[in-house]
């Protein structure tokens, strides 16, 4: 595939108390393509923990990738999450994959206001 980027703004979410809803968490992409990778191909989103636990719902969808000239195209990938529960504190990652193969991640933290990193 070709080179792909996520960066994130934050990487840690501070709770009061749980459960809690986190408001809005927007998340934005540049996915970069190889001129043979042109066409339809599967995105998926999901925020998952080590042992394969979900922080929620896996996001899928499709994209199709098209090319002018050139040896590579590029495709742009802008999501809303709203209203994300958030039950424990944790270390979990933002995942993308592209056509079932994991592509890249980031990591997201939940933490407890208050409580020392080493026991959050």
């Amino acid at each position: 595939m070709g080179k792909l980027h996520i960066t994130g703004a934050f990487d840690a979410i501070t709770v009061r108390d749980f459960p809690s809803v986190h408001p809005l968490m927007c998340v934005a992409a540049r996915i970069r393509f190889q001129i043979y990778e042109l066409g339809s191909h599967a995105i998926k989103l999901e925020l998952a923990d080590g042992s394969g636990g979900r922080l929620a719902p896996a996001l899928d969808g499709s994209m199709n990738v098209d090319g002018i000239g050139g040896d590579s195209a590029c495709a742009n990938l802008a999501l809303n999450i709203v209203n994300l529960r958030i039950d424990r504190v944790g270390s979990w990652r933002l995942v993308l994959s592209i056509d079932g193969q994991e592509r890249a991640s980031v990591p997201l933290y939940i933490r407890k206001a208050g409580a020392s990193p080493s026991s959050a």
